[in-house]
């Protein structure tokens, strides 16, 4: 994933971004269309577009003047006719340009020519993104420019952290639980919500895609016994749900009714949290609030990570509403967030070191069967891919590295 459509929403907007090893320029060309170009002069290689984002009608090499449109196209060569033989081909030196898919304003691309197309490699993951979109009852739009930080460790440490992770929480976290932010169940939040559990669902694909939802229920009651008759969204204003259910299938308010979080990752490395809050990050008298972050996980090296986070919120709901969600999030699960950043980053870091003093050989201690034998089939659960009922569990993690092995193939 590069971004949002909604990043460059006019003709010559651009930003940089980073796919695989090669840095590209997201670009909207004048007729429209969004490309990735490699930011990469194709006489020398010379770096050219330095700004992180901007509007251009072309790009031009600082070393030798070579100019491209910005659809890639090589338009200007200084002393072609003087120096040039005349058959030089100026198309054969247009940028190269990667596969650009955007499916509801997340843009996909890659350089594999011989890819699926993002439908088919999305898969079954579509279908819970599009559950959490559509409970937003309309379109979403991003929140400024990404946030960037970068962390220390391999790329798959923090996104095996989002693949759904709830076993950290007690532990790297016990401070904010502690001080009430979640209560005594993780789900008991600040608003006095004694007598209820938190229930997760964990979903995974072969793909490598997953998702964990955690669903509050009253205290000793399953999943099958939430009210569907009167769906609940927390962090949604009570008073639009039912407007938020009418833009739903029957299927989607199975899956979002009742749901307070929701994390997962689009293999290999963006992943998702859709999330509900209250006054521990903001005013007393702010209400229940709900955001959605999206972030990548690119790899700086195989020891360092450089974090994307975008911030989205509906344009259904009004102006403060918005403004208090993305709030929300920065205070939270942000590059400067005061509750979660703090800590895993921490651990990640630990991580890093230990592995990094570790013999040649040795490699790190790496255990994955938490839930084996102990998680339940999800009864009736309305999305594809096998959904597993079990608050703690690494099915998620298990997924994503047999997907990420398979892909490396043996190792030496």
């Amino acid at each position: 994933m590069l971004g949002f459509a909604g990043e460059v929403p006019e003709p010559g907007d651009y930003v940089l971004r980073m796919l695989g090893r090669d840095e590209v320029v997201v670009v909207r060309g004048e007729d429209g269309e969004v490309r990735a170009l490699h930011n990469c002069c194709t006489h020398r290689g010379t770096r050219l577009c330095r700004a992180s984002l901007g509007n251009t009608a072309h790009l031009r090499c600082s070393y030798h003047g070579w100019t491209f449109a910005n659809d890639g196209r090589l338009v200007g060569v200084p002393a072609l006719r003087s120096g040039y033989p005349p058959d030089f081909d100026r198309t054969r030196h247009d940028l190269p340009t990667a596969r650009v898919a955007c499916r509801r304003g997340f843009l996909f691309a890659t350089w594999d020519t011989e890819a699926p197309a993002l439908e088919d490699y999305l898969g079954e993951i579509a279908w819970y993104l599009d559950a959490i979109l559509d409970c937003g009852a309309g379109e979403w739009e991003v929140c400024g420019p990404p946030q960037r930080v970068r962390t220390k460790g391999n790329w798959k440490i923090p996104t095996d952290n989002f693949a759904g992770d709830g076993y950290h929480m007690r532990t790297t976290h016990q401070i904010a639980l502690d001080q009430g932010i979640y209560g005594d169940t993780l789900a008991d939040g600040t608003r006095g919500r004694a007598g209820t559990d938190l229930v997760a669902v964990n979903i995974a694909t072969p793909a490598g895609h997953s998702v964990r939802a955690g669903y509050v229920v009253e205290s000793g009651l399953s999943l099958e016994d939430r009210d569907l008759t009167a769906p609940q969204y927390p962090g949604y204003p009570p008073e639009r749900w039912a407007e938020l259910t009418a833009a739903q299938t029957p299927e989607q308010v199975r899956f979002t009714s009742h749901c307070e979080v929701a994390h997962g990752v689009v293999f290999p490395n963006t992943v998702f949290l859709s999330v509900a809050h209250d006054r521990a990050v903001g005013e007393d008298t702010d209400p229940l609030t709900r955001y959605l972050v999206v972030r990548s996980h690119v790899p700086v090296s195989a020891r360092e990570t450089e974090c994307l986070y975008w911030t989205l919120a509906p344009t259904a709901m009004d102006t403060e509403w918005r403004r208090r969600s993305y709030r929300f999030q920065a205070r939270t699960q942000s590059a400067g967030g005061i509750l979660f950043e703090m800590d895993d980053f921490e651990n990640f870091a630990r991580i890093d070191a230990a592995l990094a003093r570790s013999a040649p050989g040795r490699g790190g201690p790496v255990d994955l069967t938490l839930g084996v034998g102990r998680s339940t089939p999800a009864r009736g659960f309305p999305g594809p891919a096998r959904a597993e009922v079990a608050t703690l569990s690494e099915h998620n993690q298990r997924a994503f590295y047999q997907r990420w092995s398979t892909l490396m193939g043996e190792l030496p």
